[in-house]
């Protein structure tokens, strides 16, 4: 996996509270639509800033899970490969459901068909009641015993 070239956003946020003399009692982790934002506004387009987002939380798991201090080396390796191991099945279903949803242009396209095919039913549909009485009115006139002399 390449590195990014600029640091991740909650770096960028963090940075720019300091610049800016602030000073806050617990951190406020930016949530991802203001992650997506932020990178939106450097110039990315939706997926692009979307993958960014997954590269900056990916880079930010795994220097949770190498930065744990409590076990000992053998077991927080095997640990450690486990969430790693869980981590990634969980983004590779978040990547698969990105990647299954149509965009904006098959989204519309899929609206256009969908008209054109109503429209061709709206058009048809009286033709096909009025075969269908014309089949029911001759079955009824065939199966009515007044009419049979």
């Amino acid at each position: 996996m390449k590195q990014p070239a600029t640091p991740n956003a909650a770096e960028e946020t963090k940075a720019e509270q300091n610049q800016t003399g602030a000073k806050q009692k617990s951190k406020k982790f930016p949530t991802a639509t203001e992650l997506i934002s932020h990178y939106q506004k450097r110039g990315l387009e939706p997926a692009e800033a979307s993958v960014r987002v997954i590269e900056d939380l990916q880079n930010a798991l795994v220097r949770v899970v190498s930065s744990s201090k409590n076990a000992s080396s053998k077991d927080k390796l095997l640990t450690d490969a486990r969430k790693i191991d869980a981590i990634n099945g969980r983004l590779a279903v978040v990547d698969a459901k990105l990647e299954t949803k149509p965009g904006y242009v098959e989204t519309f396209v899929l609206g256009l068909a969908s008209g054109a095919a109503l429209n061709g039913i709206n058009s048809v549909w009286p033709h096909v009641t009025r075969g269908i009485g014309q089949v029911w009115s001759a079955v009824k006139s065939g199966t009515d015993p007044s009419s049979a002399s």
